[in-house]
């Protein structure tokens, strides 16, 4: 098997160094792959405690719920004067498309559609299939479980009276006022006997308490109200484990939120088959991935892409997918920095190869492969490039030098600097060489100038 590899590994190279490759594919599959996930938004936020302030004060002020602050900050948080980290930014349970179907499907009015995550206990407000609001809620406790599905607001009322059900202590209507469970707002679903609404008791967001409807602070209910209409679709579901993708900044981020109902345990597995569903496996950060798993704290962590930055020639370059740390390497989208050191770039069918080709420089990649074809000779990369979403990503500094270019690092910016030997090295603070590595094979690296 592996003589069989090594021969079509060459016999791959002989045809591209010959000019007979296959046709390359045009591959654009990563960023509509990447626009279809989930999106995150908000920016996470830091508040210094005042020795024994109330966690549920903060929290309401923030428009967060006292237990996400909890989970967040991991917990026991009775010595005061703590820098607390705020959750405010959220992985919307839904994609824009998610949310257009059920507008379709449901042949509702308006443009807003309402998701509810009840393992993360965040109600999303999604219009035009964007998330513009979360808020915190309270759902129903074990044994009275809020049910998921796809569901509609059936009819709205201010001010409305209680009617208490065979379950309750009380047995006559209670009337609007501060002791109706109801609060001043109430939005029925169509699930029968279930509903979004206001709370009188609003310590209780955040919470599994209710007999299965979905509480909400008083001024979250009131605000919600006046964006829903009758017919709008309601969507329940229930997920520890979220992934979405933030486009600013070209990252995937991971989310694990508490298991009330004990109906999931997220693993490194399970998140490694729902990234696989995206094309995004290969690609993943494992010890981040594990981080996040450890603890369901519900903060969005990075878990495919990072903050590192490269540059060309003193041109930053944008990517769907930023820069991946792989073997003291960086994965990249091959097309944009090829295409920024002016080579020629063909893609393999299913993006089985990647032919580069810059002046007399020609080299031949294989995804999944660290053994590279370098005008005509074999070595070994520091890392292996990788299919994202069905598109070639490769060791972005390797690459730039086998085809003639010059590889430093930026630390204070975080920026991988690629410049053609022949110019001046561009300066953008003090830059380190990235150190060549010895596989004790032919270096695919030319000399430095």
């Amino acid at each position: 098997m592996e003589k069989y590899t090594t021969g079509m590994r060459w016999l791959w190279a002989l045809a591209a160094l010959l000019g007979l490759g296959w046709p390359a594919d045009a591959q654009f599959s990563l960023e509509q792959t990447l626009s279809r996930m989930p999106p995150v938004f908000g920016r996470p936020q830091h508040y210094q405690r005042q020795g024994q302030e109330s966690i549920y004060e903060i929290a309401r002020r923030f428009g967060v719920s006292a237990s996400a602050i909890h989970n967040a900050n991991e917990g026991d948080l009775r010595a005061g004067d703590e820098l607390l980290l705020i959750p405010t930014q959220h992985i919307a349970p839904a994609a824009a498309w998610e949310a257009a179907a059920l507008l379709r499907d449901l042949e509702a009015p308006g443009s807003v559609v309402v998701v509810v995550n009840l393992a993360e206990r965040n109600l999303y407000v999604y219009r035009d299939g964007r998330p513009i609001a979360c808020y915190p809620v309270a759902i129903g406790r074990r044994g009275w479980e809020t049910p998921t599905g796809d569901f509609t607001i059936i009819n709205k009322r201010k001010n409305p009276t209680w009617f208490p059900p065979k379950w309750a202590i009380e047995e006559k209507p209670v009337p609007p006022g501060p002791k109706n469970p109801l609060g001043d707002r109430w939005m029925g679903l169509s699930a029968p006997g279930y509903g979004i609404h206001a709370t009188n008791a609003p310590a209780t967001i955040g919470r599994y308490l209710s007999h299965g409807c979905i509480r909400m602070y008083p001024e979250h209910a009131h605000e919600l109200y006046e964006m829903v209409l009758v017919g709008t679709p309601v969507k329940i579901v229930y997920k520890t484990l979220v992934f979405g993708y933030r486009p600013d900044q070209g990252t995937v981020y991971l989310a694990r939120h508490p298991d009330p109902y004990g109906l999931e345990e997220p693993t490194l597995e399970a998140a490694r088959e729902s990234l696989r569903e995206w094309g995004l496996a290969e690609v993943m950060d494992e010890e981040a991935a594990a981080a996040a798993l450890d603890k369901p704290r519900g903060v969005p962590v990075p878990v495919v892409g990072s903050s590192v930055k490269v540059a060309v020639d003193g041109k930053r370059l944008d990517f769907a997918l930023a820069p991946i740390p792989r073997g003291g390497d960086w994965l990249v989208p091959v097309e944009p920095l090829a295409w920024a050191l002016g080579a020629r770039v063909e893609i393999g069918p299913k993006g089985n190869y990647v032919l580069l080709e810059r002046g007399p420089s020609r080299l031949l990649l294989s995804p999944g492969d660290r053994e590279a074809v370098v005008n005509g000779q074999m070595v070994t990369l520091p890392a292996a490039p990788q299919l994202a979403a069905g598109s070639p990503v490769v060791p972005a500094a390797a690459v730039s030098r086998a085809l003639g270019a010059s590889v430093g690092f930026d630390s204070a910016s975080e920026t991988v600097l690629i410049w053609d030997g022949a110019r001046a090295r561009p300066s953008l603070g003090v830059s380190r060489p990235i150190p060549e590595r010895d596989e004790g094979r032919v270096s695919p690296l030319p000399p430095r100038p």
